[in-house]
């Protein structure tokens, strides 16, 4: 028992010099490996008067290996790599989202747009509030964000768990071409490890947010199962990854130096005179760009909103 106090002492103490506690360090970083995925969304429950659930269950399932691109002692960041094979099977490597996590976050951001505005409010956190917790940023394909929210690592009973608050982001990847009837999800998040990998788990609602009134159309859940594999395939992303890191790196720390700071809120375009930011991310991998070339070149894409 005596050990036992000590260690919590030990605990308590570190979280109140600001240093995470180790645990929650490891479990951030044993979602990283080489794993088989499956997606599954449902809309489960109908909200709004005569609203029908307008997407068919959801399912694919995926290859991806997930490399630590950051490791800090206050911040981590988990880099998503699908491998896909085309018809001939040469694997093709497909750079997809990332998870970056930070201790004690006092800034958060919040998807503030609708009908498919990437705008977004800067939320200021207290440290009272942000103490003792990680918050998570979801970034897209290219590192722009999707959604952020702050969370506490549990350890206990055998599970290690990270539940966040309630959070506002952009129509899914899976929806925005089809649907145009909803805003933004509002939804929590829950990462659980497990003993093949771990799990991310997705309570969502469908809002709609327009004319000054706000409106759930239902209910969907999400369970995507990370369970950790061996396949020869991984090589395919660690190596594009060693290749492509520095550039990515570079375009990842932009968007934080100008998007996770207190300031107005904001807005980024896909395309400013005449270049979509695609082609702009593709001409600057070509060229070996700087830090300074790509802040250079990103910052016109960035709009300060004025309400």
């Amino acid at each position: 028992m005596r050990f036992k106090a000590v260690f919590l002492f030990l605990t308590a103490a570190s979280i109140a010099l600001g240093a995470p506690p180790e645990s929650d360090r490891k479990a951030i970083l044993a979602m990283a490996g080489t794993f088989d995925v499956s997606f599954d969304f449902k809309e489960v429950v109908a909200v709004a008067p005569g609203y029908e659930p307008g997407s068919k269950p959801y399912h694919e399932d995926a290859f991806e290996v997930v490399v630590v691109a950051e490791d800090t002692p206050e911040r981590i960041t988990l880099q998503h790599l699908l491998v896909v094979e085309d018809s001939e099977k040469k694997p093709h490597v497909i750079k997809h989202w990332a998870q970056v996590w930070t201790w004690q976050d006092t800034h958060i951001l919040d998807y503030s747009g609708s009908e498919g505005d990437n705008e977004w409010h800067r939320t200021e956190v207290s440290e009272e509030e942000a103490k003792g917790k990680w918050s998570q940023l979801v970034t897209s394909v290219d590192d722009t964000p999707r959604y952020e929210s702050l969370g506490k690592w549990t350890h206990q009973s055998g599970e290690s768990s990270w539940i966040s608050a309630p959070t506002r982001r952009p129509l899914p990847r899976r929806e925005y071409t089809k649907r145009d009837d909803y805003d933004y999800l509002l939804g929590t998040n829950r990462h659980t490890l497990t003993g093949t990998g771990w799990v991310h788990t997705q309570d969502n609602r469908k809002v709609v947010d327009r004319e000054g009134k706000t409106q759930v159309l239902g209910y969907e859940t999400g369970l995507n199962q990370y369970h950790r594999t061996e396949n020869p395939l991984a090589k395919e992303a660690t190596d594009w990854w060693e290749k492509n890191s520095d550039f990515w790196n570079i375009v990842r720390n932009f968007w934080l130096d100008h998007v996770e700071k207190p300031g107005p809120d904001f807005s980024y375009s896909k395309s400013h005179e005449g270049t979509t930011l695609d082609d702009q991310f593709t001409e600057l991998q070509k060229s070996g760009a700087t830090p300074a070339d790509v802040t250079k070149s990103l910052t016109p894409y960035l709009t300060v909103v004025t309400k």
